[in-house]
């Protein structure tokens, strides 16, 4: 079975920015909600994509999980707050 989201190289550059800019802010703290928004909204626009494309649940469930370990991880160290 071939993955979807290794095979295209669209994909790989949305999944990449939407988790640069995801460390970036848990980095940097750099803004309120810019950059998690946007990095929630690209991630959103890949996954469609990657759906439309045909990618498996596994591989979709798997790149999901990373995305909101990051996000949540986040969230617990700053207690809720921005």
């Amino acid at each position: 079975m071939e993955s979807v989201i290794l095979g295209s190289p669209i994909l790989l550059c949305l999944y990449g920015l939407a988790l640069l800019l995801c460390i970036f802010d848990l980095v940097r703290r750099a803004s309120g909600y810019l950059f998690p928004v946007l990095s929630a909204l690209l991630f959103a626009g890949a996954t469609v994509y990657a759906i439309l494309l045909g990618a498996g649940y596994e591989e979709l469930g798997l790149v999901t999980l990373v995305f909101l370990a990051l996000n949540i991880g986040d969230f617990v160290r700053t207690g809720g707050k921005k």
